[in-house]
């Protein structure tokens, strides 16, 4: 039980320790890519938007920003809600750091067992 409370202490310090340029790279490799989806989470911010507001703020075309977003639903940072006939996009720390824990569990255990 030890082991695991220091597992999941370690992990979380992971997550903390993270900028975003290293979450845009659990997404893409692709420099580029990885500055824009920078930019859309500064944007974003403690921020609830609508695709046209993230459309205004980025510059972006609408394709690209849904394949952003997109990606960023893959790995829990973004999430939506509609609401009054609009859907909203906001960043979720929470499920962001779920989906961390439940990825990376494995080998942060392994790598503190070893130790």
């Amino acid at each position: 039980m030890a082991k695991d409370l220091h597992a999941y202490d370690v992990s979380l310090h992971s997550v903390n320790a993270m900028g975003l340029n290293d979450v845009a790279g659990l997404v893409t490799n692709d420099p580029g890519t990885k500055d824009k989806i920078v930019n859309v989470l500064n944007v974003m911010g403690k921020r609830q938007l609508t695709l046209d507001q993230l459309l205004d703020a980025t510059d972006f075309n609408e394709r690209y920003l849904r394949f952003l977003i997109t990606k960023l639903r893959s790995i829990r940072l973004i999430m939506g809600e509609k609401r009054n006939s609009k859907y909203f996009y906001y960043l979720s720390y929470e499920s962001f750091t779920t989906y961390l824990k439940t990825k990376y569990s494995d080998a942060i255990y392994n790598l503190v067992k070893r130790g």
